[in-house]
């Protein structure tokens, strides 16, 4: 089991090196992250976007792009749809989202011309390194579903179980989170989170250890779950937050990185391939993260 960003890097490295097609690779902290995953045997990547500016950027940072391949590409539709007919035809592991509009690129995933979509829904996944928790925490979604209804929420948390198992928690705990703990009909989650619980005990999600409705101070404290008289397996351990909504999670989890220090990396799961999504404004270490993340998942 991984409880580390040390340790998703280190499994990165130890097997075959995965090549990241970045769809807008205008970008320091982008091209930074890639010159350092191909340094440890990460990955490689496959930079695509105005090569002009790439090597203009790459120059003022001191980064080598020797032997780097760059698909020259100035229209942003250009670039995400070049960038993802990479992935569809092999010659890429993983998509990454750079210098480009989230919904231009999604939209070139799910054009039919390419194999990427899938059945199932996209769904964001950000996994957490929190000093003050002793294993890896995954938040979802804070990223692509902004108000999910309760099938949504079940691709959700079955998107959120493949991805902690391929790093090796294999029987997951999940908190789907509310402000309280017992179902009221006008708290439409708390609705959504017994739901899932009931769908879980029937076997729905596979092996998981599933509760809700959770309220953040129970899923984190067993010693509140005493207090509250709530029982719980998974109180004071979860390894997936199931949030309400986009808010929650995207409010959530970067709270933590910017007041905790967390480190974290993000990806959207879903499509036959990682695609490896974060916000233009995240530094080196975070879309390293990322990269590192999408090549133990895919």
């Amino acid at each position: 089991m991984m409880t580390t960003y040390a340790d998703i890097l280190a499994k990165a490295a130890s097997g075959e090196k995965k090549r990241i097609a970045i769809a807008g690779a205008e970008g320091s902290a982008v091209l930074e992250a890639i010159t350092v995953a191909a340094d440890k045997g990460l990955a490689e990547a496959v930079l695509v976007g105005d090569r002009r500016k790439i090597e203009e950027i790459a120059e003022a940072s001191s980064l080598s792009l020797n032997g780097v391949e760059i698909h020259h590409e100035t229209d942003e539709t250009a670039c995400a749809h070049t960038a993802v007919s990479l992935v569809d035809h092999g010659e890429a592991d993983c998509l990454m989202k750079g210098n480009v509009s989230t919904p231009v690129l999604l939209k070139a995933v799910l054009d039919e011309q390419y194999s990427l979509r899938t059945d199932r829904l996209l769904s964001h996944i950000t996994v957490l390194q929190v000093d003050r928790y002793p294993k890896l925490l995954m938040i979802t979604d804070g990223g692509m579903v902004i108000r999910p209804d309760l099938a949504q929420k079940k691709e959700i948390v079955r998107n959120g179980i493949e991805i902690m198992r391929k790093l090796g928690v294999m029987v997951p705990k999940i908190a789907v989170l509310a402000a309280i703990e017992k179902v009221n009909p006008k708290m439409v989650e708390t609705e959504h989170a017994a739901a899932l619980a009931e769908a879980a005990a029937a076997g729905a999600f596979g092996e998981c250890l599933l509760e809700g409705p959770v309220a953040v101070d129970v899923a984190f404290s067993a010693e509140a779950a005493r207090i509250k008289g709530v029982e719980s397996l998974i109180a004071g351990e979860p390894d997936i937050l199931v949030v309400p909504d986009i808010a929650c999670g995207n409010i959530f989890a970067k709270g933590l990185w910017h007041l905790a220090g967390a480190k974290l990396g993000g990806l959207v799961a879903g499509a036959r391939k990682p695609i490896i999504l974060l916000s233009r404004s995240d530094d080196a270490e975070t879309k390293l993260n990322s990269i590192a993340l999408g090549a133990v998942t895919s």
